[in-house]
This record gives C-alpha cells, sequence and structure tokens, in this order.
C-alpha cells in the first residue's frame, strides 16, 4: 500500500513539472529594451568634514548600476535588456541639453539626483511622457506645492524622516527636546520638518541652538559641546546637520547624558549598512562586493527606482511608460526591496511608501512606523505627507486606490 502511494506521488509530481514546463514553453515573451538615464549633480568635497564621513563620489549611482545588473540578470531569461546612460554636472544648461537628447534617441526614464531648482528645470525641459524619479532629494515642498508631473519619489522626504524620529520618541516618552541646527540650505529644509513633526507628536522644544561656529572639535568637543548644550532639563538632543560638520561630536558630549538622534547618533534615513534582516544581508553583500564600499540611502533610493521599473515590465512584458506606468501607480504593483513590507507609491505625489529603519554606526535599533500609529489606509502612510496635507493629485486618475 505504502508502495502504491509513493508511485503515485511521483506519477504526480512528473505530470505537474511536464505541465508547467508545457505552460511555460507556449508562453511567448516579447523582446523588450529599456534604456535608462541618470542626470545627477557632481558629489562635493568638503575638507572640514573628516574622510570617513565623506559622500563616496559614486553615491547614488551605484546603486543604479546594481540595480541595472540584477535586471539584466533575470531579463536574459525573458528577453529583456537593461542600460544605463549617466550625466554628471554642475551645469543646469548641460543636464537639460542632455536629458533632451536622450529623449530625442528614445529613453523615457530618468533617476535625477538633483537640487530642487534643478530638478523643476529638468522635468520642464523633458515631454511629459517621460517619468522621473527623484532619487536623492529630499524637499517636502516636492510632496506638498511644487506637484511635478510623471515625477515619482524614491528618497525619503524630510517629511518622513521626521515623522520616524517623533515616533520613536513618542514611543520612549522622551517628550522635551533640545534642538541643534546647521545653517546649510539643507539644514533649514530638514529643521522645518522636525518643528512640524515635533508639533504633531505633541513634543515640546525645550531649548533651540543654531551651530554657526566653524571650531574643529576633533580636539575640544569634550569641551565645546558641553557648554553648548547646557540647559536646565531635556528627553534627548536632535541634531540636524547635513554636511557632518559638528553632530558627530554629540553623541557622549551633551550636558546632560541624554540620547542625541538625527542626523547623528540614532539616525532615520531611507537604508544603512546595519540592515541584515529579510534577506539583506546577501543583498548587502553584493553590493559590497561590487563597489568595495557600504550601499547608503541614496544607493537605495536609486536601486529601488530601476527595480520598480524592472517589476513593472517584468509583470507587463512591455516597456513603454504609458503601460508601466499606470501599473506602478495601481493597486496591482507591490514591490518586494529587502524592508519587510511589500512597497507602493502614494497616487497624490508620487511618493513611495516605505518603512524607514532606526539605526546607529553599529546596528539596526527600529522600524517605524511603530505599533499604535494607524492610518485609515496604510500605516506607512503615517510617516510623511498624507494626502490631505499636499495639494499635489498627480496619479489620481491613474490608480485605483492603493491599500
Amino acid at each position: 500500500m505504502e508502495s502504491y502511494r509513493v508511485n503515485m506521488l511521483n506519477r504526480f509530481i512528473a505530470l505537474f513539472f511536464l505541465a508547467s514546463g508545457l505552460f511555460f514553453s507556449l508562453r511567448v515573451y516579447a523582446e523588450v529594451n529599456v534604456q535608462i538615464g541618470m542626470l545627477r549633480l557632481p558629489v562635493e568635497e568638503t575638507r572640514a568634514v573628516p574622510e570617513y564621513l565623506r559622500e563616496p563620489e559614486n553615491n547614488g549611482l551605484a546603486g543604479a548600476e546594481l540595480s541595472i545588473k540584477d535586471a539584466n540578470g533575470t531579463g536574459k531569461f525573458l528577453k529583456q535588456n537593461y542600460a544605463l546612460v549617466v550625466e554628471t554636472s554642475d551645469d543646469v544648461e548641460q543636464l537639460k541639453n542632455t536629458a533632451s537628447t536622450w529623449y530625442k534617441e528614445g529613453i523615457r526614464y530618468f533617476l535625477v539626483d538633483v537640487d530642487t531648482p534643478y530638478l523643476v528645470a529638468l522635468r520642464k525641459a523633458i515631454p511629459d511622457d517621460a517619468l522621473l524619479f527623484n532619487v536623492g532629494n529630499h524637499d517636502v515642498s516636492l510632496r506638498t506645492e511644487i506637484c511635478l508631473p510623471n515625477t515619482l519619489q524614491t528618497s525619503l522626504s524630510y517629511a518622513m524622516q521626521g515623522d520616524a524620529l517623533s515616533q520613536w520618541l513618542r514611543v520612549k516618552r522622551l517628550n522635551n527636546v533640545f534642538l541643534v541646527s546647521g545653517v546649510t540650505e539643507a539644514d533649514n529644509a530638514y529643521l522645518d520638518a522636525v518643528k512640524t513633526t515635533l508639533r504633531k507628536y505633541n513634543h515640546k522644544v525645550v531649548e533651540e541652538k543654531v551651530w554657526n561656529f566653524d571650531t574643529d572639535l576633533r580636539r575640544s568637543a569634550s569641551a565645546e559641546i558641553p557648554l553648548f548644550t547646557q540647559a536646565s532639563n531635556y528627553d534627548a538632543v536632535l541634531v540636524i546637520d547635513e554636511s557632518n560638520l559638528f553632530g558627530q561630536h554629540l553623541p557622549y558630549n551633551t550636558w546632560l547624558p541624554r540620547p542625541v538622534i538625527g542626523t547623528h547618533g540614532l539616525r532615520a534615513d531611507g537604508w544603512s549598512y546595519v540592515i541584515e534582516q529579510w534577506a539583506a544581508i546577501q543583498f548587502q553583500n553584493r553590493f559590497t562586493k561590487l563597489f568595495d564600499r557600504y550601499m547608503t540611502a541614496k544607493d537605495y533610493a536609486a536601486w529601488v527606482a530601476v527595480r520598480s521599473v524592472n517589476e513593472a515590465v517584468t509583470a507587463l512584458n512591455k516597456g513603454d511608460v504609458e503601460t508601466v506606468l499606470p501599473f506602478i501607480m495601481s493597486d496591482r504593483f507591490q514591490l518586494a526591496a529587502y524592508k519587510g513590507r511589500k512597497l507602493s507609491y502614494r497616487p497624490w505625489n508620487g511618493q513611495l511608501r516605505q518603512t524607514v529603519p532606526l539605526f546607529d554606526s553599529q546596528a539596526l535599533v527600529a522600524t517605524a512606523p511603530f505599533e499604535g500609529f494607524l492610518h485609515p489606509r496604510n500605516e506607512l502612510d503615517s510617516l510623511g505627507i498624507d494626502e490631505a496635507q499636499s495639494q499635489c493629485r498627480l496619479f489620481t486618475m491613474n490608480a485605483t486606490d492603493n491599500q
């Protein structure tokens, strides 16, 4: 009797694989060629920043190259080919001319890593039927007021980073905050978003100071920082220093022994080399082997932009924007991207819904959104700009409700 059951099971398995083989052999894949252009500003070199904290020259670009390699790895079985062309310049006219030339040559997908004025100029220079991915700009106004057509945001907004930090403060019941910020445009943009989210979660700023000194803190941090952070009481120090000019010296040097969060200490960003869960360790190892460095948040944003196109093209067996974009913005699109949740795009402003890791230099500490922070549509929308806070209505006609 037992041998009979085994025999029948073997026959069933054989029939299953035979049927599967017939199914896949009958499916015909059309050849699809996808070209993607990347437009980026050169990385700024700041002598005041320590070598180990400087931005890699290929920051973002490396992530795009890995994603192209991944897409071609699976694409060769499906007759799909992906190619990346790159232009790096701080001249907006050169970037615009390159983008226009690429468009005339048939390129319809663009990764863009530039500041807000450049991004607006590039969007105007490229016809609306091209699809842009913002992979490096955190500006909240791009998600609220500057509603660029056919533009998706894979980079976190400052509002998403601020909400992740504020949720963590609320969970830990650390409600009184000492706020320290730098003087750059990026610092001010992040500061505005942080102030908004602190008010939203009912935190109190007990002291606010601006670091506008040019002191070399490498030898004097233990003397300068305690005096600078002197106040009667606070539960946490929230530092905003996007340029790494002083923030790295705050942990363990504050007047009161309190946690430091923000751009230093406990950070909230799109990615970190400490993430190993959800099969990310293999992902991290592949990147490190190729580029001899760790993957950054900007690398991840560029990787996931290419990955979004690849996922849609694989599902549809077509590479034109008119077919791919509605699919990406529909409730059928769910992207697996090593974050423990399937990701999707917000139809009103094109922002990628994603969990936000909170981490220090050695370990993943937590992941936002935290339990208890609910949302009527999607709890990932508790991070960043919700529909009611945005003037943008970019893809509401193209997509069903993303549940």
